[in-house]
């Protein structure tokens, strides 16, 4: 999406904005740790018998830290079910992961670590159910600049009661002061380093930093969480081979690659993998598949941008680049192996529930026609303030897809993914996607017209939407209302707030809502529901219903 143009574009037609009750006030999590556990504690990756915990000992000289973990069925840790010892080392930047196995299905547990007489704060976990399962909600979320606001999406997914956090990746974001154009920073929140994160030491100053955050800490000890990384864990608009966020004069792009991958395995609750080779997979019990795709730093080919597109002169011209090169059959986001892992986990057993976890946007979307609504004035501010304004023109002219670096930028391979899931019977994927700051409620089809599900966009912890007022002022939601009438796969949009998607699945149906805070800016903040559809089973397939806190305009849009 392209928050430049939207700094610059004119006020549409107005959109009536829904009127949401808020919540009671609530005020975010203090720091839990002490000197020693200050980066709290975090579980993830469960199985039906077995959790990955973490936590960091701060180090008290250069010798290594011997740390006791224990797993208890209570919070008084009366009874300890598992305990083992692990070593924490400047190796790995005295970080400690230990796998805690033997355990029971479908189970909560409590557990801690002690190390130099200090014991952790206490961290609530839940493995994997086996055999019949009622209900599943899960807390899906993305998006989190430590510089542009206070975490507290994270303190109120904290409250909930959740099976697990999905987390679609940017925990944390690489740039340096100043790096995301036109958004404000916050003093106190500054990145550290006060740098571009590059080297290893780099990156794991900055997850040092995001795990001191006490609402980060309070999400992580409430919850297990299963999470995957996207660009900005490494460099913006990043792919197999490079990244739109690095330059020659910062090193050669695999060090720095490898460097953000291992600061990531270090840092966060999760099993060990190779290379970018992180193919992650969960079964709840019968009730729900979920599949975790990794689509940046593996296999991806690098991204057409707005500027490929400056040059064409004709529909003709459109027509036959978004053929012969957005369409290239070549061009790769998954990779051979991990589509075939995929296909694997797709062809077992068939639950009510189909989920991909998935980075980027998945549904067909287009840019919306801007010219009506462009004066002179306007369109030479857009092309003084954003290098790709010309290419950015001819897509709305031709009717090009919103972003590239999407899905729609890598048509034949979302073909091949739909296939796997026709082929093994699936027709009502249900699509988790984060990256884009905005709220999304979209229709899935094939290219030959057939449906295949549901996407639903997470907004953000605090990095903005383009469609958000800071970005877009007074335009923020006719622009989105636009975005939606020119686009049938759209169902809903907004980038008015920030927050989660609170997601419940039940045998029969489910229930999509998008939890939304009303601040940033301070740790005192309220919720509302920015909008809520039910998720239902009709003639195998899988659709939105019953729309609650949607505008006019909006209500019709859907």
């Amino acid at each position: 999406m392209t928050r430049r143009f939207v700094l610059a574009a004119p006020a549409l037609s107005a959109g009536a904005c829904a009127s949401l009750g808020r919540s009671a006030l609530y005020e975010a999590a203090r720091p839990m740790g002490n000197s020693v556990f200050a980066h709290g504690v975090a579980s993830g990756d469960p199985a039906v018998d077995s959790v990955i915990l973490w936590t960091r000992a701060s180090p008290r000289g250069d010798e290594g830290l011997d740390v006791v973990w224990e797993v208890a069925t209570d919070e008084g840790f009366v009874s300890i079910v598992q305990a083992g010892a692990a070593r924490a080392t400047a190796a790995r930047d005295w970080t400690v992961k230990a796998e805690a196995a033997g355990l029971l299905p479908g189970q909560d547990y409590f557990y801690r670590f002690r190390a130099a007489g200090a014991v952790s704060p206490i961290g609530r976990t839940r493995t994997l159910p086996m055999g019949a399962v009622e209900s599943l909600r899960f807390a899906v979320v993305s998006c989190a600049n430590h510089a542009l606001g206070y975490f507290n999406v994270y303190d109120h997914i904290a409250r909930g009661a959740f099976d697990a956090v999905l987390h679609l990746g940017d925990y944390i974001y690489e740039y340096g002061p100043g790096g995301y154009d036109g958004a404000a920073e916050l003093p106190d929140r500054a990145h550290e380093p006060a740098h571009e994160t590059v080297t290893l030491a780099d990156y794991r100053a900055r997850h040092a930093q995001y795990k001191r955050d006490a609402s980060l800490q309070a999400m992580h000890a409430a919850h297990p969480v299963i999470a995957i990384w996207d660009d900005h864990e490494a460099a913006n608009d990043s792919w197999a081979e490079g990244g739109e966020n690095h330059q020659p004069e910062e090193g050669a792009w695999g060090a720095r690659r490898a460097a953000a991958l291992q600061a990531y395995e270090e840092w966060m609750p999760v099993r060990p993998f190779a290379g970018a080779a992180r193919f992650a997979h969960a079964a709840y019990g019968d009730l729900a598949t979920l599949v975790v795709l990794e689509t940046r730093l593996h296999a991806r080919d690098r991204a057409i941008s707005f500027n490929d597109l400056a040059a064409l002169a004709t529909q003709a011209d459109a027509v036959a680049f978004l053929r012969d090169v957005v369409g290239a059959d070549q061009r790769g986001m998954l990779g051979a192996e991990q589509l075939t892992h995929v296909r694997g986990v797709l062809e077992g057993t068939r639950r009510p529930w189909m989920l991909i976890a998935n980075q980027t946007l998945m549904a067909q979307v287009k840019t919306p026609d801007v010219a009506p609504y462009l004066t002179p004035e306007t369109e030479a501010a857009l092309r003084e303030r954003w290098s790709e304004a010309e290419g950015f023109l001819r897509a709305s002219r031709f009717g090009l897809p919103l972003s590239l670096d999407s899905w729609d930028g890598y048509p034949a391979e979302r073909e091949r993914l739909y296939a796997a899931a026709r082929a093994a019977g699936v027709g009502d994927l249900l699509v988790l996607t984060g990256d884009t700051h905005t709220w999304w409620a979209n229709d899935l089809t094939c290219a030959d017209g057939a449906p295949i599900g549901v996407e639903l966009g997470a907004a953000s912890v605090t990095s903005p939407s383009p469609l958000s007022e800071e970005m877009a002022g007074s335009r923020a939601t006719s622009l989105g209302l636009l975005v939606n009438r020119e686009n049938p796969a759209v169902r809903y949009v907004s980038g008015r707030s920030h927050g989660y998607l609170d997601l419940t699945l039940g045998r029969e149906a489910g229930r999509a809502t998008f939890v939304a805070v009303d601040t940033i800016m301070q740790r005192r903040y309220r919720v509302f529901r920015e909008a809520s559809f039910r998720l239902v089973k009709q003639d195998g397939r899988l659709r939105m219903k019953g729309p609650r806190g949607l505008s006019l305009f909006e209500r019709f849009l859907f």
